[in-house]
């Protein structure tokens, strides 16, 4: 979610707690214009389902995030130790095209992300399966285990990097359908802002003033408590 977007909605959420108050409730609450009344509570439920839909978009990834990085680790490791193992018994075999193709480090394997490195991983694996018989290459780490190990561990982390694709994109359509949304919002807020003068008397001017400062829009875009940076004196 934009920055843009988040200071709108926490600008809304403002001045409907404002308007919602105790002190400026009287004001508008079955006085005239009637449509401020009705208006405001079109705003405040938009509000409350545009906040939810920015709930979905962040959770649309987060939960498999964390997800994927454990089994893409595990995929990492049990990948390195079966390809050390093959680099050994390729090099004894003199093989030196395949030992070639699994000569890696684990910096090598960790720059791998998602799809790439499902894919390099399933070599080593196809790999593994094709030496294990060799004369060798069991006392050399290339074991039936391991190969199961590195398989399942596939088998966890390719359906999580999948999900993760699907995920961003949902995102993304959740993302655009909000940035509607929010647009909306902006419009019908707009439109109270010109209720909002017609009440009258001291109490009427008050809500004007509270409304007129609920409606700033604060930059939201730094963390809690931090302060936008000053620019450097001249």
């Amino acid at each position: 979610m934009s920055d843009i977007t988040l200071n709108r909605l926490n600008m809304i959420r403002a001045a409907i707690g404002v308007a919602q108050s105790s002190t400026h409730q009287p004001v508008w609450d079955g006085q005239p214009p009637a449509d401020f009344e009705t208006g405001l509570a079109a705003l405040d439920t938009g509000h409350a389902a545009a906040v939810a839909l920015a709930q979905r978009a962040t959770s649309a990834i987060t939960g498999t995030a964390s997800a994927k990085e454990v089994a893409e680790t595990l995929v990492e490791d049990r990948a390195h130790q079966l390809a050390r193992a093959l680099a050994l018994h390729y090099k004894k075999t003199g093989d030196l095209v395949n030992h070639a193709k699994v000569d890696l480090s684990k910096t090598a394997l960790q720059r791998l992300r998602d799809q790439t490195l499902v894919t390099r991983a399933s070599e080593i694996r196809d790999l593994a399966q094709s030496a294990v018989g060799e004369t060798g290459a069991t006392g050399r780490g290339v074991t039936a285990p391991r190969i199961t190990a590195l398989t399942a561990a596939l088998a966890t982390f390719a359906p999580l990097v999948n999900a993760a694709r699907s995920g961003i994109a949902n995102r993304s359509a959740l993302l655009r359908e909000l940035e509607t949304d929010v647009a909306d919002l902006m419009e019908q807020i707009r439109d109270l802002d010109d209720l909002v003068l017609q009440f009258d008397g001291e109490a009427g001017e008050n809500f004007q003033t509270a409304w007129t400062a609920a409606r700033k829009i604060v930059d939201a875009g730094h963390g809690p408590g931090e302060s936008p940076e000053e620019p450097p004196p001249a």
